[in-house]
C-alpha cells in the first residue's frame, strides 16, 4: 500500500501580501518576471490543494519585515496600545499554516511585537535553537505534530516538524542579545528530532531559516544540518534568498534527505512530494521529490484582497505624504558603478548633526550601500514612499572608531563587488558588478558593496579593477591629504554592517561611540523636510591601470 504526502512551503515572504511596489504605488516589477505577495501564493495553494487536498503547509521565516504594509503594522504590535490583528498573521491564518518558523527579521521591532505577533498567529511559531539568556528556557516552541489523512481507510500519516532559525540573529540585533541565546542548528536539531521520533513521527520535515549554500556556514547551515543530524527526511529551507528546487543528500544514518529553498516575498512555492509505503508498524519513507512553482502564473486572490483591503489602503495614504522636494532627480541603479545623488542624499542624512554629539574633533565619515535599484526620484515632491523605496533596509545607525589603515581594508573588501578587467572597457555594468567571491559563489548583492563618503570634507579613492581583490585602492585621501595608516574616523554605519554582515574586517570589532537614536529612513525624511544639501561631487572612480573605466551608463548624467 503506497500514498503521497504533500508539503507546500514559503519562506521569506517580508510582509508581501498584495502584489504591490509600495515605493512605486504599483503592481510589483522587476526584470525577471517575477510577481509577489501571499494573495498570489494563496491561488498556487488552492489549486495545489485540489491536486492533493491532504497537505500541509509551512513557511521557514522571515515574515514580518520588508513591505510598508507589514512595516507600518509591526511598528504598532510594539506601541502601548490595542493592537489591529497584522496582515501576516491574518492571511497566514486564512491559509491555514500548519508550522512557521523564526526568522530573524521577526526581532526587528522587539520582543513586545514578537510576543503579539506569535499571538496573533493561528500556527505555532517554532524555534528551537532559541533559549532565554538568563533562565535557559526554551522561548518558543521547538516542534509541531501533524497527523494527515494520506489515503482513505488507511490510518493517518504522522509528521513532525521541527523549527530552527540562524544562530547569527543575536549579532544582528543588539537589543535581543541581552534577552535571548541561540545555539547552531546541528545541536538543537538532534533532541528535536528525537522528540517527535519518540512520539511517533514517521516523517521529519525540518522547516530552517538557514539557507543551502555550498559550503556551508554557521548562518547558512542547512546542508551540514541535513548531512550531519539523522532522523530527517525533508529540509524546508531559507534566509539566503536563493531559490533550489530540489537537492538530495545523504543524512548520517543512511537516510536520503531532500531539501528545497523557494524564492523570497511569495515569488515561488515549493511543493514536496513524499512517497510513503505502509508496513505493519506504520508509514515508511520511501523517497521524496520537490518542485518550485512560479506565482506569477497565478492570480492574487480576491478573499486575500478584500482580508487587507483597509489596511492596505491606510498605507497607501500614508505612502503619499509629501515629505520634501528634490530640485534634481535621484539615481538609484547606476550606484553600484559610479557615485550618485541617491548614496550622496542618504551618506549626508545618516551623519547630519552627529558632529556636536561625537568626542574630539574626529573626522566623521558615513558608509553606504547601493539598495534598491528601482527607486529613482524625479524632481519635484518626494513622497514618503519613495523615502521608504530608496531606504530599503530600515537599518538602525551607530557610530564606529576606525583607524586609516581599518578604512582602507575595508574599502578593499567592498572592492571584490567588481570583477577583474583586461582593459578599460566599454564594460556593461551587469558584467562588470555583483561578482563572485569565496563567501559569495553565486554573486555579490549591491547591499553588500559599501561606498564612503567624507561629512566635513571629502573623503576621495579609486579603485583599480586590473589589480587582484586586496590590492585594488588607490589615491585614498580626505580633505585633500593622503590617509594615513593611524589616522582615526568616526563611521556612521548601519547596525546590520556593524554586527558584522558581509564579513567586512574590523567593523563589527570597532569601538561603537555613538547609538542614533532614529532609523534611516526617518533621518532621511528629516533631511529632505528641511532641505538640507546633500549633493557631492563625484569622489570615487574605477580605473583600469592608470586610465578611467569606460562603463556603458544604462542611466546617463543630464
Amino acid at each position: 500500500m503506497t500514498a503521497s504526502l504533500t508539503v507546500l512551503a514559503t519562506t521569506d515572504l517580508h510582509g508581501q501580501v498584495r502584489d504591490h511596489d509600495y515605493g512605486t504605488g504599483r503592481p510589483y516589477e522587476d526584470a525577471y518576471g517575477n510577481r509577489i505577495g501571499l494573495a498570489r501564493v494563496a491561488d498556487v495553494v488552492r489549486r495545489l490543494r485540489r491536486e492533493a487536498p491532504h497537505t500541509l503547509l509551512v513557511d521557514a521565516g522571515d515574515v514580518l519585515e520588508g513591505s510598508a504594509l507589514s512595516h507600518h503594522y509591526a511598528q504598532l504590535l510594539a506601541g502601548p496600545d490595542d493592537v489591529p490583528l497584522h496582515p501576516m498573521a491574518a492571511v497566514m491564518n486564512y491559509l491555514g499554516y500548519d508550522a512557521v518558523t523564526l526568522g530573524n527579521h521577526e526581532l526587528d521591532y522587539g520582543l513586545t511585537a514578537l510576543a503579539r505577533f506569535r499571538e496573533q498567529l493561528d500556527a505555532p511559531l517554532l524555534a528551537g535553537n532559541v533559549h532565554d539568556a538568563v533562565t535557559g528556557e526554551p522561548t518558543l516552541e521547538g516542534y509541531v505534530l501533524r497527523d494527515v489523512a494520506v489515503l482513505d481507510g488507511a490510518p493517518p500519516v504522522r509528521v513532525g516538524i521541527i523549527g530552527l532559525t540562524t544562530p547569527k540573529v543575536t549579532s544582528w540585533n543588539r537589543d535581543v542579545r541581552a534577552h535571548l541565546r541561540f545555539t547552531d542548528l546541528e545541536t538543537a536539531a538532534v533532541p528535536l528530532v528525537d522528540a517527535v521520533r519518540d512520539a511517533g513521527a514517521e516523517v521529519v520535515v525540518a522547516v530552517v531559516h538557514s539557507g543551502i549554500v555550498e559550503p556551508s556556514t554557521p548562518e547558512n547551515a542547512a546542508l551540514d544540518l541535513a548531512r550531519r543530524v539523522p532522523g530527517i527526511d525533508v529540509v524546508v529551507a531559507g534566509h539566503a534568498h536563493v531559490e533550489v528546487a530540489e537537492r538530495h543528500v545523504t543524512g548520517p544514518d543512511g537516510r536520503a534527505v531532500l531539501l528545497t529553498q523557494p524564492l523570497c516575498w511569495g515569488m515561488r512555492v515549493a511543493a514536496i512530494d513524499v512517497r510513503l509505503e505502509r508496513t505493519g508498524s506504520g508509514w515508511a519513507v520511501r523517497g521524496a521529490t520537490s518542485r518550485l512553482v512560479d506565482t506569477a502564473d497565478g492570480v492574487e486572490d480576491a478573499e486575500v484582497v478584500a482580508l487587507v483591503a483597509t489596511q492596505h489602503e491606510h498605507v497607501r495614504a500614508l505612502g503619499d505624504q509629501v515629505v520634501g522636494h528634490v530640485a534634481t532627480p535621484i539615481e538609484t541603479e547606476p550606484a553600484r558603478y559610479r557615485p550618485t545623488s541617491a548614496l550622496a542624499l542618504v551618506a549626508a542624512a545618516q551623519a547630519a548633526g552627529l558632529r556636536r554629539l561625537l568626542p574630539g574633533d574626529v573626522p566623521v565619515l558615513s558608509l553606504v550601500s547601493p539598495t534598491n535599484r528601482y527607486a529613482a526620484v524625479t524632481a519635484g515632491p518626494v513622497r514618503r514612499r519613495q523615502v521608504a523605496a530608496l531606504c530599503q533596509f530600515d537599518s538602525g545607525l551607530v557610530v564606529v572608531a576606525l583607524t586609516g589603515a581599518q578604512l582602507r581594508e575595508h574599502l578593499e573588501h567592498g572592492a571584490a563587488f567588481f570583477a577583474t578587467t583586461q582593459s578599460t572597457g566599454p564594460h556593461h555594468p551587469d558584467a562588470l558588478t555583483n561578482a563572485a567571491t569565496p563567501r559569495t559563489p553565486h554573486g555579490t548583492p549591491d547591499f553588500d558593496y559599501d561606498v564612503a563618503y567624507g561629512t566635513d570634507a571629502p573623503l576621495t579613492y579609486d579603485l583599480a579593477l586590473d589589480r587582484p581583490p586586496g590590492a585594488r585602492v588607490t589615491a585614498l585621501s580626505y580633505a585633500g591629504r593622503p590617509v594615513r595608516d593611524v589616522d582615526r574616523f568616526h563611521v556612521v554605519v548601519s547596525r546590520y554592517r556593524a554586527s558584522g554582515a558581509a564579513a567586512y574586517p574590523h567593523v563589527s570589532a570597532a569601538p561603537v561611540v555613538h547609538e542614533v537614536a532614529e532609523s534611516l529612513r526617518t533621518r532621511v525624511e528629516q533631511h529632505l523636510a528641511e532641505g538640507r544639501p546633500y549633493a557631492r561631487a563625484p569622489h570615487w572612480r574605477l580605473l583600469h591601470g592608470a586610465e578611467p573605466l569606460v562603463v556603458v551608463d544604462l542611466h546617463p548624467v543630464g
